[in-house]
């Protein structure tokens, strides 16, 4: 009888040991994977600042990357890249703030126009992860600057007249801008409305659609009422017109 039963206990042992190294080989698989996670968590956010090669050019829509990555891996879910841009000499004070669109993997960009020679600084405000981070690089600027006295058509001469009026509705706040070029209606141009406050960093993005001659229409609900921050971006990429102008309502 003890022949029969030690072979059929020996059978059970090996069974509860193979149990065992596999329950082992399986915690030692999760923590591995836990702690891969903890570690790019852990990683600092990379920004890096590209551009074309330097000289930039006067006048011309140039386009600007920031390259995000944590941990080598390129960060596709950045909460927000705001590229910060001032001349030099003119200080920060009269920086113009733009909004960058994800152009790639990992990969966010604008298009900005230089308007005159000579140095300035660019700042990649980036929030990423629970991260904050702000690159900033000084890129050289070079090109012919044309006599007031003659035609132009570079962005600073060119000028454009920007309405904004705004009110209230049962679907929610509808914001009119009008917008001229030389007195005369701003036609078929792409329109969007950027909305901010100084209360709070997060921008949003409303399509406006041309409902009579230079005249822009969108409609928008806000969170709550106070004062907001309203950017006006119209361009014709067609004919490298891209120019934004802030204005400021409260609502309601």
């Amino acid at each position: 009888m003890m022949r029969k039963v030690l072979p059929f206990l020996l059978f059970i042992v090996l069974l509860a040991a193979c149990g065992s190294t596999d329950s082992e080989e399986n915690t030692s698989s999760s923590q591995a994977a836990e702690g891969e996670q903890e570690e790019m968590a852990a990683a600092p956010v990379d920004v890096e600042i590209e551009l074309p090669e330097q000289p930039l050019p006067l006048k011309k829509n140039v386009d600007i990357f920031a390259n995000v990555t944590q941990g080598e891996e390129p960060v596709n879910d950045a909460e927000y890249v705001e590229f910060e841009i001032w001349h030099t000499e003119d200080g920060q004070e009269s920086s113009e703030k733009i909004q960058a669109v994800q152009s790639g993997e990992g990969s966010y960009t604008i298009q900005y126009n230089f308007s005159k020679s000579g140095s300035y600084q660019v700042i990649a405000h980036t929030q990423a992860r629970g991260l904050h981070t702000m690159p900033q690089m000084e890129v050289m600027v070079e090109g012919k600057e044309e006599s007031s006295e003659g035609h132009s058509h570079s962005h600073t001469s060119t000028p454009f007249e920007v309405s904004l009026e705004h009110k209230e509705a049962e679907e929610g706040t509808v914001l009119t801008t009008t917008i001229k070029k030389d007195g005369t209606a701003f036609e078929q141009a792409e329109v969007t409305f950027e909305i901010f406050s100084d209360q709070s960093e997060k921008h949003e993005y409303v399509d406006a659609e041309e409902t009579e001659a230079g005249i822009y229409q969108a409609t928008h609900s806000f969170s709550s009422d106070g004062t907001y921050n309203v950017q006006v971006h119209f361009e014709k990429p067609d004919e490298e017109i891209h120019q934004h102008k802030k204005k400021e309502i409260t609502i309601p």
